[in-house]
């Protein structure tokens, strides 16, 4: 097939991961794929790509733009278009609109949008949010589909006792520290101030504890947290890195990984800590019920219960050998459920049953009478 995989994301975070692992799938498996994104995004210098054609666009409505994109697809004629993040889904649903190709959109999280209803297919990553597309949104269900998100289990092997003592070093931890940590961007969707209280209540029965938090940091909701965390007397208990390049390393600082968002679809986070053998403690938010065996894996907690989740930390804390088994049943979970090599070809299945669709657009001469240039 030739795919036109858009992305409109600019920087790396677990849709842009998505589409770079399933581009490097794709093209293994000996598809043609034109990899459409912004000047800059990340994406496009992450490795495995060697074989793709790229395309940069601002993904803007301006006309001029539209009909610069338009001419790229023409000259590549792709056999589907598939479609990450909000522009590029309006660019899809464009696309579906002008012209005969059929659109796939995958959708990463549940929105309120126009353009859902104009895909041939939308693949959904929880069985939540394809009910809330299907809903809200009016997707047919004949068009919805359901892939978790998967990961590459082999880029994140389980954390060797030399490995976690580099990783605390890397973060000047002590070596003897019990710390539990949380991966994506600092602000209210995650909930990390959640995170504080449980480690102010931690603290009182394991002193050693610390929280490290990896990721960008959304100023105004950082601060509240170092003043919470001040209020609390547990400032010199947290670690902040910021946004990193390394988080496949940092994981192995962690003892545990915990997540306290009050909303996600299928936590890339999640996976890969569980393929890294850690144990999880997290919200009930999206597919992390279907991730997390309670009790066997980790524990899975309701929004906003910091009591909770601060008594399983507490005795993940007080037992090594509970976290070891639950490491190794959350790493076997992944392997077993969640990798690439199971889940992608599912997409694959679905793009190559939609490339089969023959939209009739009412204004499809429009995208069909721009021309088709020389590829750049």
């Amino acid at each position: 097939m030739k795919i036109a995989m858009m992305a409109s994301g600019r920087e790396i975070n677990g849709v842009a991961v998505h589409v770079w692992l399933l581009t490097r799938y794709l093209l293994a498996q000996g598809h043609q794929v034109l990899l459409m994104h912004r000047p800059q995004a990340k994406i496009a210098e992450l490795p495995g790509l060697a074989g793709a054609e790229f395309f940069q666009t601002s993904f803007s409505r301006a006309p001029s733009e539209l009909i610069r994109v338009t001419k790229r697809l023409n000259a590549f004629e792709p056999d589907v278009v598939h479609t990450h993040m909000s522009s590029a889904h309006t660019y899809g649903a464009l696309t579906r609109i002008f012209s005969r190709r059929p659109v796939v959109a995958t959708a990463h999280a549940m929105s309120l949008q126009l353009h859902w209803y104009f895909n041939n297919r939308v693949i959904a990553t929880s069985p939540a949010a394809a009910r809330y597309h299907v809903r809200v949104n009016r997707v047919s269900r004949k068009a919805i589909r359901m892939v978790p998100n998967f990961i590459d289990t082999q880029a994140f092997p389980v954390i060797a006792a030399d490995e976690r003592r580099a990783a605390r070093d890397t973060l000047g931890l002590p070596q003897d520290a019990f710390v539990f940590g949380t991966v994506g961007d600092v602000g209210q969707r995650k909930r990390q101030i959640d995170l504080v209280e449980v480690l102010a209540r931690v603290v009182k029965t394991e002193p050693r504890a610390r929280l490290l938090l990896i990721g960008n940091q959304d100023q105004p909701y950082f601060d509240q947290l170092r003043d919470r965390a001040a209020s609390l007397g547990v400032t010199d208990h947290v670690i902040a890195t910021g946004r990193r390049t390394d988080v496949q390393h940092l994981l192995a600082a962690m003892d545990v990984l915990a997540l306290s968002s009050q909303r996600e679809t299928g936590p890339l986070a999640v996976l890969e800590a569980m393929s890294r053998g850690l144990p999880i403690v997290s919200t009930d938010v999206g597919m992390v019920s279907e991730f997390v065996t309670e009790n066997i894996s980790g524990h899975v907690v309701a929004i906003g219960d910091v009591d909770a989740m601060a008594v399983h930390m507490i005795a993940l804390a007080q037992d090594a050998n509970k976290r070891t088994d639950m490491g190794k049943a959350a790493d076997a979970a992944v392997r077993a459920r969640y990798d690439i090599s199971m889940l992608a070809p599912e997409v694959e299945s679905i793009l190559r049953e939609a490339s089969q669709v023959k939209n009739r657009p009412l204004l499809g001469f429009v995208a069909q009478s721009v021309g088709k240039p020389a590829r750049d």
